[in-house]
């Protein structure tokens, strides 16, 4: 429920259940998950979700229990700097962060969006850096909403040696072949690369759906459609096939 950040987070707590039973050592959900996709109500609210927000535990909690990471969405406080003298910089814009809830129940900004759509520039500011999580020996690149259609972005990773290219997003109906061409392209630079996307209703409106992954040369292994659920894909060495299960 947008807005909902107790209510999401116990929400993610459930899905992390389900897909840690079905063999997920990773799970990864769309941008802005813990409160829904609505940058107006984000900045009439002033919603900030940080790593120690008491109301993270349920979600933490499940991710200790299962042992799994969790990549998810929130909107995040401005990194403040030090001013002249010594004191914070003034607070900005916040920033579309993704935040990492580790299996020893620990939460963490991992991420920024560095790449703002036009509904999110004058609400959030952008990062400043990209981001690689190393889980089990593989480099995890982290992006969120616009990143993953800027073509320069999964490749600057690629080239960086990532092995994956993990994509939280919401785009609207209207945007699957935007979206798929752009998913199969970081994936045919050698990654591989995975979309975790809104269907259906939220507060900017009907998403197109459309998450899943693809394999190193491009090819989609995984695609759960326009109705929510969960894709498992066992990530192997670059150029083999994935075993998949939804």
């Amino acid at each position: 429920m947008t807005g909902d950040v107790a209510g999401n987070a116990a929400a993610h707590a459930a899905w992390i259940a389900s897909a840690a039973a079905a063999g997920a050592r990773v799970v990864l959900f769309p941008q802005l998950s813990l409160t829904g996709y609505d940058p107006d109500l984000i900045d009439l609210h002033q919603v900030r979700v940080q790593p120690g927000d008491p109301r993270l535990a349920v979600l933490a909690e499940a991710c200790r229990q299962h042992q799994v990471h969790a990549f998810f969405g929130a909107p995040v406080a401005e990194p403040r700097p030090q001013a002249v003298g010594g004191k914070l910089a003034a607070q900005g814009p916040p920033r579309v962060g993704v935040l990492q809830a580790e299996p020893s129940g620990r939460v963490r900004v991992a991420y920024l969006q560095r790449f703002l759509a036009t509904g999110e520039i004058g609400i959030f500011g952008p990062g400043q850096g990209d981001a690689v999580v190393s889980v089990d020996g593989w480099r995890l690149a982290l992006a969120s909403g616009r990143d993953c259609t800027v073509p320069e972005h999964a490749t600057r990773l690629a080239y960086g040696g990532a092995d994956a290219y993990l994509a939280g997003a919401f785009f609207p109906l209207g945007a699957e072949t935007r979206l798929e061409a752009a998913l199969s392209g970081a994936a045919a630079g050698g990654l591989w690369t995975v979309l975790a996307q809104f269907c259906g209703g939220t507060g900017g409106g009907p998403a197109c759906g459309g998450s899943g992954a693809w394999a190193p040369g491009g090819a989609r292994v995984a695609e759960v459609g326009t109705e929510p659920g969960i894709a498992v894909v066992e990530m192997s060495a670059a150029g083999a096939a994935g075993v998949v299960s939804s």
